[in-house]
C-alpha cells in the first residue's frame, strides 16, 4: 500500500501516500494505521519524520490520535455537517441562486432514483420512507409546519442515503441545507403541502415496483414545480411586504 520515499519534504510524502491511501478506499474510517516504528520501517525514515506527518495529517483532520491501551492513529470519520457548513458558506459568497439550486438537487436526485438506488434499496428503506411520509403528514395535521419542512426535506435526504456513496450524500446534504433556508422563509399553501406528501407517496410505491426510471422522472418534476411555486410565492411576500412599507 506504500512505497519509501525521496529525501526532500519527507513528511509530506507521506501524508500524500496516506491520503491517497484512502482515496483509493485501502484505509477506511476507523481503521488504525501502523504503529510509529512500523511506519518508520515502511517508509525507510525515522520516526521524528513519521511524528512529523501524523502532527500533519492530525492538523488536516485526515486522522485522530487516540491514547490509551488501543492508542494509535485512526482514519478520522468525515464529519459531514462540518463540511457541509464549509461549502455552504463558501457557496453563500458566490452568484449561486435558488433556482440553481432546485435544478442541481432535481438532476441529482433524478440520478440517485433511476441509477443509485436500484442495487441498493431494500425493503426496510421503502418502510422508513413511509414511516417518513406518515410523520409528515400527523406533523401537518398538528400544523407543525418548520417540523413537517424538515421532515419532508428527510424524505430526500434519505433517498440520498440509500446510495451509500459519500461524495453523493455530501453533494445532496449542501443543496438541501441551502434550499431549506429558502423554504422556511416561505409559508406554503394547504394544497402545496398535500400535493407534496402524495408526491412522496408516489414514488415509494414506484420504488417498491422497481420501476426506479419513472420514480426518478416523478421526483425531479415534484421538485422543479414545488421549487417554482415557492419562488413565486415569496416574490409575492416580498411585494406585500414592500406595499406595507
Amino acid at each position: 500500500m506504500f512505497k519509501k520515499i525521496k529525501q526532500n519534504r519527507m513528511y509530506e510524502n507521506i501524508v500524500n501516500q496516506v491520503f491517497e491511501a484512502i482515496f483509493r478506499g485501502d484505509l477506511k474510517p476507523n481503521d488504525k494505521l501502523p504503529s510509529e516504528k512500523e511506519l518508520s520501517e515502511i517508509f525507510g525514515v525515522s520516526r521524528v519524520t513519521i511524528r512529523e506527518a501524523i502532527r500533519s495529517m492530525e492538523q488536516f483532520g485526515i486522522i485522530v490520535v487516540r491514547q490509551g491501551s488501543r492508542g494509535g492513529a485512526y482514519v478520522r470519520k468525515m464529519d459531514l455537517d462540518a463540511v457541509v457548513n464549509q461549502i455552504g458558506n463558501a457557496l453563500k459568497m458566490t452568484n449561486v441562486t435558488f433556482p440553481h439550486l432546485a435544478k442541481a438537487r432535481a438532476s441529482l436526485e433524478r440520478e440517485i432514483l433511476s441509477e443509485l438506488i436500484p442495487p441498493k434499496i431494500t425493503e426496510k428503506d421503502c418502510e422508513m420512507l413511509v414511516r417518513n411520509i406518515d410523520m409528515a403528514e400527523a406533523q401537518f395535521s398538528k400544523n407543525e409546519n418548520s417540523k413537517r419542512l424538515r421532515t419532508n426535506f428527510g424524505f430526500h435526504i434519505m433517498l440520498a442515503g440509500i446510495t451509500e456513496n459519500p461524495i453523493v450524500i455530501l453533494m445532496h446534504k449542501v443543496i438541501v441545507d441551502l434550499s431549506t433556508e429558502f423554504f422556511e422563509n416561505v409559508e406554503a399553501s394547504v394544497p402545496m403541502v398535500k400535493k407534496t406528501l402524495d408526491q412522496h407517496r408516489q414514488i415509494v410505491d414506484l420504488l417498491k415496483q422497481t420501476n426506479f426510471e419513472e420514480a426518478g422522472k416523478v421526483c425531479f418534476q415534484h421538485i422543479v414545480d414545488v421549487s417554482s411555486t415557492i419562488i413565486e410565492k415569496s416574490k409575492q411576500q416580498s411585494l406585500i411586504i414592500s406595499r406595507r412599507i
